[in-house]
């Protein structure tokens, strides 16, 4: 493991910073898992945040588009076409946060809760512009990797 961990702190710097975002990209490890793997393992701070911020980002995006398009169809058919939909707890805890906080509630406290691409589905499922969505997303991802970062940094900062 050790050989491993050496091989991938030595690596490519264009390969670190994929590395991280690939790992930003997937739901519930996002960008505020990312981040603490990346620095553990020893890559520079700012660009693991950087890359986890990115990667979490297209995929969250990805979300949003996608959902909204879907949200479009299902709003062009007919009533007697539409099927009655089962909720998952994820998707019921994120309609109650919605309810509650709106986009800006659910897309910063969603990575605690629900996931980030969840919360982004839960927006657009609840009806939220795209646009705002994005805005709010994008806020909460950066928020939540400097955040990450910066509470990883102290930390390893109080443990010298």
């Amino acid at each position: 493991m050790e050989q491993f961990l050496q091989q991938l702190q030595d690596s490519n710097p264009i390969l670190q910073f994929l590395g991280v975002m690939l790992v930003g990209m997937i739901p519930f490890l996002e960008g505020y898992f990312a981040v603490p793997i990346g620095i553990a393992v020893g890559f520079p701070a700012v660009m693991t945040i950087i890359a986890a911020i990115v990667g979490n980002w297209i995929s969250v995006m990805v979300v949003i588009l996608a959902s909204d398009r879907v949200r479009q169809w299902l709003q062009s058919r007919k009533p007697s076409e539409r099927k009655q939909e089962k909720h998952n707890k994820r998707l019921e805890r994120g309609q109650k946060l919605f309810q509650k906080y709106g986009v800006p509630g659910v897309s910063l406290l969603g990575p605690l809760l629900i996931g980030d691409h969840i919360a982004a589905l839960v927006c657009i499922a609840a009806g939220a512009s795209k646009r705002y969505v994005i805005i709010w997303q994008t806020i909460a991802i950066v928020v939540w990797a400097v955040g990450t970062g910066i509470l990883v940094l102290l930390g390893l900062n109080a443990l010298k």
